[in-house]
């Protein structure tokens, strides 16, 4: 039986699963509707704060309405599982078809950012800050809308980073400065993590990657990014400067609104001029993105730049201030001390273990995991559904601290609905041909049974019955006709009856396997039967090949005459046909 939340919503299968939530597509029973059910993992269920935080962010953002946005219907409690019901998208997140398709053309790619754009700025200007713009979070149906989804939860999984410090790991390659920083976010770094999902969109790659989280989140404090027209020389110079004016690592020099960097996007799919074009001069673009670096680019215009020492020591302070602060904040909340100074680390044997309780191994081994990227599905004779069947690394290999485990998780035996082959009695290669097309595989075992009724060869009965829910790989048993019993009869005399009447007796009645041949005949009548071999009343055995000969005519009355030996003839096949033929 299905499992139903809150008496209404009954779950269809398991589509996904975060660090935060399993997500389910369900049934509203009310309303008669597919919906997305996420239901919180285990491991937040203790935390009071924690749940009073979600629900109350889950509800605020319940009351955004755009087009863009993935609605929020209900959030409840069902015992001690709490979920959130949402609205349920057919399609892919925008990180699958980064990896399929990109670097994207500058039309595909302002189309998904202008609708991007427009449900963060519809967010905003309700209070309402995403601070967990990713790829992964934004969905993209089959005609290319666009849906950005968990508005409001990041909010409230961010604020319990202390206790469940794993959650960020999967987000720190859209990571603002201020955020890595452990400052308060704001609309800004929501803009700041959508400009890297445009110079993923353009490029197939984010400016910023590393072997740890760490390493990254200080690349985002420090490391100038390469300007994308490096890695894809299509990126006009004005799609460019938008994106690299949102990834500036100071927020005032980011488009102040959302609504700003959509004026932009608009501009450059109608061909005006961008809002702001201090970030590249034209007369001097290669220097200002090649030699100046990021800082200096996207400062305002009529600010008065320092002689060139004092700038490069001024903005070298502010990257090692930058940097000791966020090892500060991290190291002051229990992260990655074994990475600073301990080198390696021990990989725990996750086999057998389900995802929440292997997030806690690798947590604990200091080890990098995200349930997002790192975890795919095989089915399994052998493992248990939702348990782990493999891991990389190995279990007990030694390995950095940081380094990312990828686990495989078992589907359970994989099942389907078995055919119908005994229905109208299908021969034999069809059903074998059907059961495996259907995609079981397991051996089919073949047993005759002989049947007066059903055809040689064909199936009389099934194991499994048809529409069983049966294992893909399950043994398999058709039961096959051999034919009737066969015995020895006598052979029927059917001289003189038409050929359709002689083949019903010789075929159905008598269970003989019947060859026609013809021949001209002036005594007997076109179509008529003129001799059978074996003879009529020689003993034959059931199953066994007889020749009936057929005439092809003229005939007696074609002729126009009939002698007396025609006439006798006729009259003996007559006094034969009505002679017993058995026993």
């Amino acid at each position: 039986m299905s499992k139903i939340f809150g008496g209404r919503y009954e779950v269809l299968e398991r589509i996904g699963a975060g660090g935060m939530a399993i997500v389910y597509k369900a049934k509203d029973l009310l309303l008669n509707r597919v919906v997305t059910i996420k239901v919180l993992r285990e491991q937040f269920v203790t935390d009071e704060d924690f749940i009073r935080r979600f629900r109350r962010e889950a509800q605020s953002a319940a009351s955004l309405s755009h087009p863009n946005i993935v609605s929020i219907y209900d959030v409840g409690k069902d015992g001690d599982t709490e979920y959130i019901v949402m609205e349920y998208v057919e399609g892919r997140n925008l990180k699958e078809i980064i990896r399929e398709y990109a670097p994207l053309s500058t039309d595909q790619a302002i189309n998904l950012a202008r609708q991007i754009t427009g449900a963060i700025q519809n967010a905003h200007e309700n209070h309402i800050i995403h601070r967990d713009i990713k790829p992964h979070n934004i969905l993209v149906t089959a005609e290319g809308n666009v849906k950005v989804t968990d508005f409001g939860i990041a909010r409230a999984v961010s604020s319990a980073t202390v206790t469940h410090t794993g959650d960020i790991v999967g987000s720190v390659h859209y990571l603002s400065p201020e955020q890595a920083k452990g400052i308060q976010s704001n609309e800004r770094s929501d803009i700041y993590s959508l400009g890297i999902v445009l110079y993923e969109l353009l490029t197939g790659k984010v400016p910023y990657d590393g072997e740890t989280p760490i390493a990254i989140a200080l690349k985002h404090l420090q490391q100038d990014p390469e300007p994308p027209s490096r890695l894809n020389p299509r990126i006009s110079k004005d799609f460019e400067a938008v994106i690299m004016r949102a990834i500036s690592k100071s927020p005032e020099q980011r488009y102040s609104s959302a609504k700003e960097l959509l004026e932009d996007l608009n501009n450059i799919q109608t061909g005006r001029p961008i809002s702001w074009s201090g970030i590249f001069p034209a007369d001097d673009l290669e220097k200002t993105q090649t030699h100046i670096g990021i800082v200096r680019a996207v400062a305002p215009v009529d600010i008065k730049e320092p002689s060139p020492p004092k700038k490069v020591n001024k903005s070298r302070r502010l990257w090692i201030v930058g940097g000791l602060v966020l090892l500060l904040v991290l190291i002051g909340g229990g992260l990655l001390w074994n990475f600073i100074f301990v080198g390696t680390t021990t990989v725990p044997d996750l086999a057998g273990k389900t995802v929440p309780v292997a997030e806690d191994f690798i947590k604990s081994a200091q080890l990098t995991f995200n349930p997002d990227t790192d975890v795919t599905t095989q089915f399994s004779d052998d493992v248990d559904k939702d348990r782990i069947i493999s891991q990389d690394p190995e279990a007990g290999s030694k390995v950095k601290v940081g380094r990312t485990v990828k686990i495989v998780v078992g589907k359970g035996v994989d099942i389907g609905q078995f055919p119908d082959v005994k229905t109208g009695h299908m021969a034999k290669d069809n059903a074998i041909f059907l059961i495996q097309t259907a995609g079981f595989t397991g051996d089919i075992n073949i047993v005759e049974r002989m049947s007066p009724d059903v055809p040689k060869n064909a199936v009389i009965d099934q194991d499994p019955l048809p529409k069983a829910t049966w294992p893909k790989n399950g043994n398999i048993t058709l039961i096959v006709s051999s034919g009737p019993e066969l015995t020895t009869i006598n052979m029927p005399n059917v001289i003189g009856k038409p050929s359709a009447e002689a083949q019903r007796i010789l075929e159905d009645e008598y269970k003989l396997v019947l060859k026609v041949q013809s021949a001209d005949s002036n005594m007997f009548p076109k179509d008529s039967v003129i001799s059978t071999t074996p003879n009529p009343g020689e003993s034959v055995k059931q199953g066994s090949e007889v020749t009936m000969v057929v005439s092809r005519g003229p005939g007696p009355i074609a002729q126009g005459i009939m002698d007396h030996e025609s006439i006798y003839r006729v009259l003996i096949a007559e006094a034969l046909a009505v002679i017993p033929a058995k026993g």
